[in-house]
Protein backbone atom coordinates (compact mmCIF):
# COMPACT_ATOMS: atom_id res chain seq x y z
CA UNK A 1 0.00 0.00 0.00
CA UNK A 2 1.12 3.48 -0.82
CA UNK A 3 0.86 7.26 1.30
CA UNK A 4 0.78 10.13 0.37
CA UNK A 5 4.04 12.66 1.05
CA UNK A 6 3.02 15.73 3.08
CA UNK A 7 3.04 18.09 -0.05
CA UNK A 8 0.34 15.65 -2.21
CA UNK A 9 -2.01 15.41 1.21
CA UNK A 10 -2.05 19.01 1.90
CA UNK A 11 -2.46 19.92 -2.03
CA UNK A 12 -5.61 17.09 -1.59
CA UNK A 13 -6.86 19.39 1.79
CA UNK A 14 -7.41 22.16 -0.88
CA UNK A 15 -9.85 19.52 -3.03
CA UNK A 16 -13.59 19.01 -3.02
CA UNK A 17 -14.79 15.97 -0.93
CA UNK A 18 -14.53 13.84 -4.27
CA UNK A 19 -10.94 14.48 -4.91
CA UNK A 20 -10.91 13.52 -1.52
CA UNK A 21 -12.46 9.71 -2.02
CA UNK A 22 -11.20 9.69 -5.09
CA UNK A 23 -7.66 9.74 -4.19
CA UNK A 24 -7.68 7.88 -1.03
CA UNK A 25 -9.25 4.92 -3.09
CA UNK A 26 -6.72 5.07 -5.68
CA UNK A 27 -3.73 5.52 -3.33
CA UNK A 28 -4.57 1.86 -2.11
CA UNK A 29 -3.40 0.80 -5.66
CA UNK A 30 -1.40 3.28 -7.35
CA UNK A 31 1.73 5.17 -6.25
CA UNK A 32 1.15 8.85 -7.32
CA UNK A 33 1.72 12.65 -6.68
CA UNK A 34 -0.72 15.73 -6.46
CA UNK A 35 1.01 18.46 -7.85
CA UNK A 36 -1.45 21.09 -7.33
CA UNK A 37 -5.11 21.60 -6.04
CA UNK A 38 -5.94 25.07 -5.52
CA UNK A 39 -4.88 27.92 -7.09
CA UNK A 40 -4.79 31.56 -6.12
CA UNK A 41 -4.60 34.23 -8.55
CA UNK A 42 -1.09 34.99 -8.72
CA UNK A 43 -0.80 30.64 -9.56
CA UNK A 44 -3.67 30.75 -12.18
CA UNK A 45 -2.00 33.67 -14.22
CA UNK A 46 1.67 32.07 -13.89
CA UNK A 47 0.21 29.13 -15.22
CA UNK A 48 -1.49 30.60 -18.40
CA UNK A 49 1.80 32.60 -18.93
CA UNK A 50 4.04 29.31 -18.75
CA UNK A 51 1.84 27.62 -20.98
CA UNK A 52 0.39 25.38 -18.68
CA UNK A 53 -2.94 26.93 -18.78
CA UNK A 54 -5.63 28.39 -20.98
CA UNK A 55 -7.86 29.98 -18.32
CA UNK A 56 -6.81 33.31 -16.74
CA UNK A 57 -7.74 33.76 -13.06
CA UNK A 58 -10.55 33.03 -12.14
CA UNK A 59 -11.82 31.10 -14.81
CA UNK A 60 -10.14 27.71 -14.03
CA UNK A 61 -11.88 25.35 -11.91
CA UNK A 62 -8.19 25.68 -9.69
CA UNK A 63 -9.39 28.42 -8.61
CA UNK A 64 -12.39 27.89 -6.73
CA UNK A 65 -12.18 26.75 -2.73
CA UNK A 66 -12.56 23.62 -2.42
CA UNK A 67 -10.98 23.10 -5.78
CA UNK A 68 -12.51 21.28 -8.38
CA UNK A 69 -9.78 20.35 -10.67
CA UNK A 70 -6.48 18.59 -9.95
CA UNK A 71 -3.04 17.88 -10.89
CA UNK A 72 -1.75 14.68 -10.32
CA UNK A 73 0.37 11.53 -11.55
CA UNK A 74 1.91 8.47 -11.61
CA UNK A 75 4.80 8.58 -9.22
CA UNK A 76 8.09 5.87 -9.70
CA UNK A 77 9.70 4.96 -6.48
CA UNK A 78 12.91 4.52 -8.57
CA UNK A 79 13.28 7.70 -10.03
CA UNK A 80 11.89 9.18 -6.53
CA UNK A 81 10.49 11.27 -8.70
CA UNK A 82 7.07 11.82 -11.99
CA UNK A 83 8.82 11.12 -15.07
CA UNK A 84 7.11 14.26 -16.96
CA UNK A 85 7.87 12.76 -20.42
CA UNK A 86 6.30 9.86 -20.02
CA UNK A 87 2.98 10.57 -21.07
CA UNK A 88 1.69 7.22 -21.65
CA UNK A 89 2.49 6.71 -18.27
CA UNK A 90 0.55 9.40 -17.57
CA UNK A 91 -2.62 8.61 -19.86
CA UNK A 92 -2.17 4.38 -17.64
CA UNK A 93 -2.47 6.94 -14.84
CA UNK A 94 -5.76 8.75 -16.25
CA UNK A 95 -7.24 5.38 -17.06
CA UNK A 96 -7.18 4.19 -13.59
CA UNK A 97 -8.22 7.57 -11.76
CA UNK A 98 -11.38 7.65 -14.55
CA UNK A 99 -12.33 4.17 -13.78
CA UNK A 100 -12.46 4.60 -9.94
CA UNK A 101 -13.79 7.94 -10.36
CA UNK A 102 -16.75 5.75 -12.16
CA UNK A 103 -16.66 3.44 -9.87
CA UNK A 104 -16.89 5.52 -6.90
CA UNK A 105 -19.85 7.34 -8.63
CA UNK A 106 -21.99 4.73 -9.74
CA UNK A 107 -21.85 3.46 -6.03
CA UNK A 108 -23.18 6.89 -4.82
CA UNK A 109 -19.63 7.59 -3.09
CA UNK A 110 -18.95 10.88 -5.20
CA UNK A 111 -21.54 13.21 -6.72
CA UNK A 112 -19.39 14.41 -9.83
CA UNK A 113 -18.19 13.08 -12.93
CA UNK A 114 -14.41 13.67 -14.15
CA UNK A 115 -12.92 15.06 -16.98
CA UNK A 116 -9.51 14.34 -17.90
CA UNK A 117 -7.51 17.07 -19.35
CA UNK A 118 -5.91 14.86 -22.19
CA UNK A 119 -9.39 14.34 -23.19
CA UNK A 120 -11.22 17.11 -22.52
CA UNK A 121 -14.42 15.75 -24.60
CA UNK A 122 -14.23 12.39 -23.10
CA UNK A 123 -14.60 10.36 -26.04
CA UNK A 124 -11.66 8.18 -25.87
CA UNK A 125 -9.26 10.23 -27.94
CA UNK A 126 -6.08 12.25 -27.04
CA UNK A 127 -5.40 13.38 -30.42
CA UNK A 128 -8.20 15.60 -31.28
CA UNK A 129 -7.87 18.48 -28.90
CA UNK A 130 -4.75 20.83 -29.35
CA UNK A 131 -4.18 21.64 -25.33
CA UNK A 132 -3.87 18.94 -23.87
CA UNK A 133 -2.99 18.51 -19.92
CA UNK A 134 -2.24 15.27 -18.57
CA UNK A 135 -1.62 15.89 -15.08
CA UNK A 136 -5.29 17.59 -14.77
CA UNK A 137 -8.85 16.27 -13.43
CA UNK A 138 -12.04 18.03 -13.44
CA UNK A 139 -15.04 17.60 -11.49
CA UNK A 140 -17.89 17.95 -13.61
CA UNK A 141 -22.31 18.14 -13.29
CA UNK A 142 -22.27 17.34 -16.86
CA UNK A 143 -23.13 13.90 -18.09
CA UNK A 144 -19.74 12.86 -19.38
CA UNK A 145 -19.99 8.98 -18.78
CA UNK A 146 -23.40 8.87 -20.77
CA UNK A 147 -25.22 7.39 -17.45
Amino acid sequence: MYSFSSNSYEELMTCHRDWMVICLELINFIDFSIFEGHRGEYAQNKAVADGKSELRWPLSKHNQYPSMAIDMGPYFAELKNTDWNDLSAFAAFAGAVLVTAKRLYIAGDITHQVIWGGDWDSDGRTLDHKFRDYPHFELTEENVWNL
